[in-house]
């Protein structure tokens, strides 16, 4: 019924944890020796990536069940087999899925969220690849409640992107997933409209996963900021606000009016302030901005954007003031800033007061139409 609040969502941003072996046995043999691995070592396991510091597992998703017994004590320490089996194996997620009142949702690395800032352009297709393969076995278990987002490296030959974006619709994934921030090379850059071209004739979503970058963290920025300043303040919203004015300033969506970008895991809260400063610039100036921008920046945002949130209440009270059909929540399940197991008390806190019907397209049906599950 229509005017019932939803029993079970769809989760617009979830998360593998991926086999300790994936790259190992995956990668042809000229990368084995350099494959991105999880290393046990006395203290830890750590993420190991050829160019990269590696760093201790914790936050990818091995600690949700200390958070579910409330016994987090520190943000390493932990090992592969912490996590839950869901993260790598998609039977085990199917159980979660329902502990959880989920019936389907779009995933995201873990693991390999950090294989954006690889500094050899060959070496990340080939993981990136890898990656591709392997994620779309795992949702070929149960198509209509498991979707993933290929994902696409920042760096190399822009058509050699667009190939893999190719190969990633032929393997059946519903997205693709790309860097919230490439130094190199700015997504408003002219060199990008070949891979937005194709992205468009494709008719994939193109995911913006927040808090990725193709360039090494920035120490002073860290500590300036502090560690976790730093990913919720820069790495979240910071990268969000910067990618939504280089888009829509930099006219890529009037160029691509077909193209459907998704700006994950940043929230939404932020968003009607930014468009509404937006506009009132683009009023005062558009005569003599480069690119020249036809329309209001917030017609570009309510046309071709999406945006997935998992516990904003202030963004949820702004949301007249966006394109409401485009906002998607999401459990970002495995992590422990995630919803899992207790969304559905979660969505009842966030969406009080909230029409029905608006909850059940922001919790279930406007990410169902967006990726093509069942209704």
């Amino acid at each position: 019924m229509r005017g019932q609040l939803p029993q079970t969502y769809v989760s617009a941003d979830s998360h593998v944890i991926e086999p300790r072996d994936l790259w190992l046995t995956r990668m042809d043999r000229r990368w084995r020796e350099r494959a991105p691995r999880v290393e046990s070592r006395a203290d830890s396991d750590y993420i190991v990536i050829d160019g990269l510091t590696s760093w201790p597992l914790g936050l990818e998703g091995t600690m949700i069940n200390d958070k579910i017994a409330d016994r987090i004590k520190d943000k390493g320490g932990k090992r592969h087999e912490e996590g839950r089996p869901g993260g790598w194996d998609p039977h085990a997620r199917l159980a979660d899925q329902d502990l959880d009142h989920i019936r389907a949702e779009i995933l995201y690395p873990g693991l390999g969220l950090g294989l954006f800032g690889a500094p050899d352009p060959e070496y990340q297709m080939a993981c990136f690849r890898a990656y591709n393969d392997w994620l779309a076995e795992f949702c070929a278990v149960d198509r209509n409640r498991l979707a993933g987002a290929g994902v696409l490296p920042a760096k190399g030959p822009i058509e050699a992107i667009a190939q893999e974006a190719r190969r990633a619709a032929g393997l059946g994934l519903k997205s693709v997933m790309m860097v919230a921030e490439v130094p190199e090379r700015p997504y408003s850059s002219a060199e990008y409209d070949p891979l937005w071209a194709t992205l468009q004739e494709l008719g994939l979503p193109v995911a913006i996963h927040m808090g990725t970058s193709s360039g090494a963290q920035v120490a002073e920025r860290i500590k300036a900021f502090g560690i976790y300043g730093k990913h919720l303040v820069d790495n979240k919203i910071g990268k969000g606000i910067r990618l939504v004015g280089e888009l829509i300033f930099g006219a890529v969506p009037q160029r691509f009016p077909g193209l459907r970008f998704v700006i994950v895991e940043g929230g939404i809260g932020w968003i009607a302030s930014l468009l509404r400063f937006m506009d009132h610039w683009w009023q005062d100036h558009r005569r003599w901005m480069e690119p020249r921008v036809e329309e209001v920046p917030s017609f570009y945002f309510a046309r071709n954007f999406w945006a997935t949130f998992e516990d904003d209440r202030p963004g949820i009270l702004t949301r007249e003031l966006l394109n409401i059909d485009h906002l998607m929540w999401g459990s970002d399940y495995p992590h422990t800033e995630g919803t899992f197991p207790n969304s559905r008390e979660q969505i009842a806190r966030d969406f009080k007061g909230v029409a029905p019907g608006q909850v059940r397209k922001m919790v279930s049906d406007n990410a169902a139409r967006l990726y093509g599950f069942p209704p």
